[in-house]
């Protein structure tokens, strides 16, 4: 209705603010132009929308048209889980500096297909203050040409990036060039596990006006330029962590004394293991727990090729906080945990734990291999992926058939979403009633099974009225699958005839 000008445009003179929120759904087509009736309009926020293009539209043709207007009041610019942008926030030949000349303020949150910001060296000329979070495929934050007009940024913050390799990339046959943050105040760099440096291409750096730098949960980060770095007369120390900081002559020196002495590793939130990184060497040397990994909220694993085992029952013990693990392409991991045979616990508790990603392990059985009893109270979603050996989530010993353990209020399957491809596991939950599965607990809502070949059926028929809030339920490629709901002789004689009725009122999409 407003873009078809059914309202006054002086009914928006006064607005300041205004918010786009897709609410993650396909959204309407919404142009940027759009935004030329607020006169007065200085912050916008564009969050969980479908859009492809940010300056870019789809004329009434077909054709794609650039934007060519100019939103001359807008200040501060907010753009949220924008995740149909891909590699760039704009294309190349956009004029964001004609587009948005006064812009002061940029906040990129949660954009996870974004390579890097992709601006011009003309993007940001009057930007003083560069916010960048969670924006998982960023390997970059943008080009020496680019930064170089960032004349005026004061405040630069890049956290929670976990493909974040270096803050400045040197573009092929760039010329060495000398770039100068003029009047940067405060620089933050915090949870980036695989950053190696700040520039690792030769050119001449300096921070004249440089107070502040925060550098934490950053363990790969070895030299701060491996170009001519001026020494920043105003920069007293390092901070990392919660200490009073760190400072050794100079700053490369700095980031140096802090990479020798694994500073990058104090109070660590997100931490990746990859072969030949040195984060594994000191993974692998911490059997004795020196290092603290209770702050540990998210762990990558991938392409490792000789470890067989990523935790202890005692290092998991640790994990207090970690929500999120991933192992991926890791030929000889034969468990994720890996009990003792004589333990005098009981149980492993990962009270945290949401989501576990399991994919091309080769050589994977199962996730927790021994007596201990694994409890994962807020785990949310399952996937495994290409594990053709993976025969149980939780096992007492290798090619046992094994029922899925827990206690009767917080069961190991206690979640919402369970996706299992290419693996040999041969049952989901147990065949006969058992105490540790509650018919108050299963909070399954999402499943999707995908060449499991091993699976003869899906649900023993004491256990289907548990799954009431199945919402989606997605079959494929399952060579043996017989039934969905299989009824043992002993619980069919106990029905005595009666007929059976399943109800899952839940559910609105089945896919065999």
């Amino acid at each position: 209705m407003i873009s078809d000008s059914q309202f006054s445009s002086s009914l928006f003179h006064g607005i300041k603010a205004f918010q786009v929120h897709g609410h993650g759904a396909k959204s309407i087509d919404f142009r940027i132009s759009f935004l030329e009736r607020f006169y007065t309009l200085e912050n916008l926020t564009i969050s969980y929308y479908e859009i492809k293009e940010l300056f870019c539209t789809e004329g009434d043709t077909g054709n794609e048209e650039m934007y060519a207007g100019t939103l001359s009041t807008i200040r501060n610019l907010k753009l949220v889980a924008l995740n149909n942008l891909k590699d760039y926030l704009w294309k190349q030949d956009v004029q964001v500096d004609h587009i948005l000349p006064k812009l002061e303020t940029l906040e990129v949150h949660n954009c996870y297909n974004l390579i890097s910001l992709g601006s011009s060296s003309a993007s940001f000329q009057n930007l003083t203050t560069l916010d960048v979070w969670n924006c998982e495929a960023m390997k970059y934050l943008d080009t020496c040409l680019a930064v170089q007009g960032m004349a005026q940024l004061k405040k630069l913050r890049v956290r929670d990036c976990i493909s974040m390799k270096e803050i400045v990339a040197t573009e092929g046959g760039e010329a060495t060039c000398d770039i100068v943050f003029s009047r940067l105040r405060s620089l933050e760099l915090v949870n980036l596990p695989r950053l190696k440096s700040f520039c690792s291409g030769s050119h001449t750096f300096r921070f004249p006006c440089l107070q502040e730098l925060i550098v934490s949960g950053c363990p790969e980060l070895e030299i701060f330029s491996k170009g001519v770095l001026s020494n920043p007369p105003l920069l007293q120390k390092v901070v990392c962590g919660k200490n009073n900081g760190h400072w050794c002559s100079d700053l490369n020196n700095t980031i140096q004394e802090m990479y020798s002495i694994k500073a990058g590793f104090q109070a660590i939130e997100y931490l990746v293991l990859s072969e030949f990184s040195r984060s594994i060497e000191i993974w692998k040397e911490n059997v004795h727990g020196s290092l603290d990994f209770k702050n540990l909220k998210v762990l990558e694993v991938y392409e490792c090729n000789t470890m067989t085992y990523i935790f202890s029952v005692s290092m998991a013990l640790d994990l207090v906080q970690l929500e999120d693990i991933k192992v991926k392409q890791c030929p000889m991991m034969e468990q994720i945990i890996k009990g003792a045979e004589e333990t005098e616990m009981d149980i492993l508790l990962l009270p945290t734990l949401r989501e576990i990603r399991l994919e091309s392990c080769s050589r994977l059985t199962s996730f927790c291999m021994g007596s201990i009893t694994l409890e994962c109270p807020s785990l949310y979603k399952i996937t495994v992926k290409d594990c053709p050996k993976m025969y149980a989530m939780a096992s007492t010993r290798e090619q046992e058939d094994i029922e899925i353990v827990g206690r009767e209020k917080t069961p190991f399957f206690n979640h919402k979403y369970l996706k299992l491809s290419s693996t040999n596991i041969k049952k989901l939950w147990p065949d006969k009633p058992d105490r540790a599965i509650s018919s108050n607990v299963l909070d399954l809502q999402y499943l999707f099974v995908k060449r499991c070949h091993n699976l003869e059926y899906l649900f023993p028929s004491f256990l289907v009225k548990n799954f009431e809030r199945l919402r989606l339920l997605s079959l494929h490629n399952c060579e043996n699958m017989e039934e969905i709901i299989f009824t043992d002789a002993l619980a069919a004689a106990a029905e005595d005839g009666i007929p059976q009725i399943y109800l899952f009122t839940k559910l609105y999409f089945l896919m065999l």
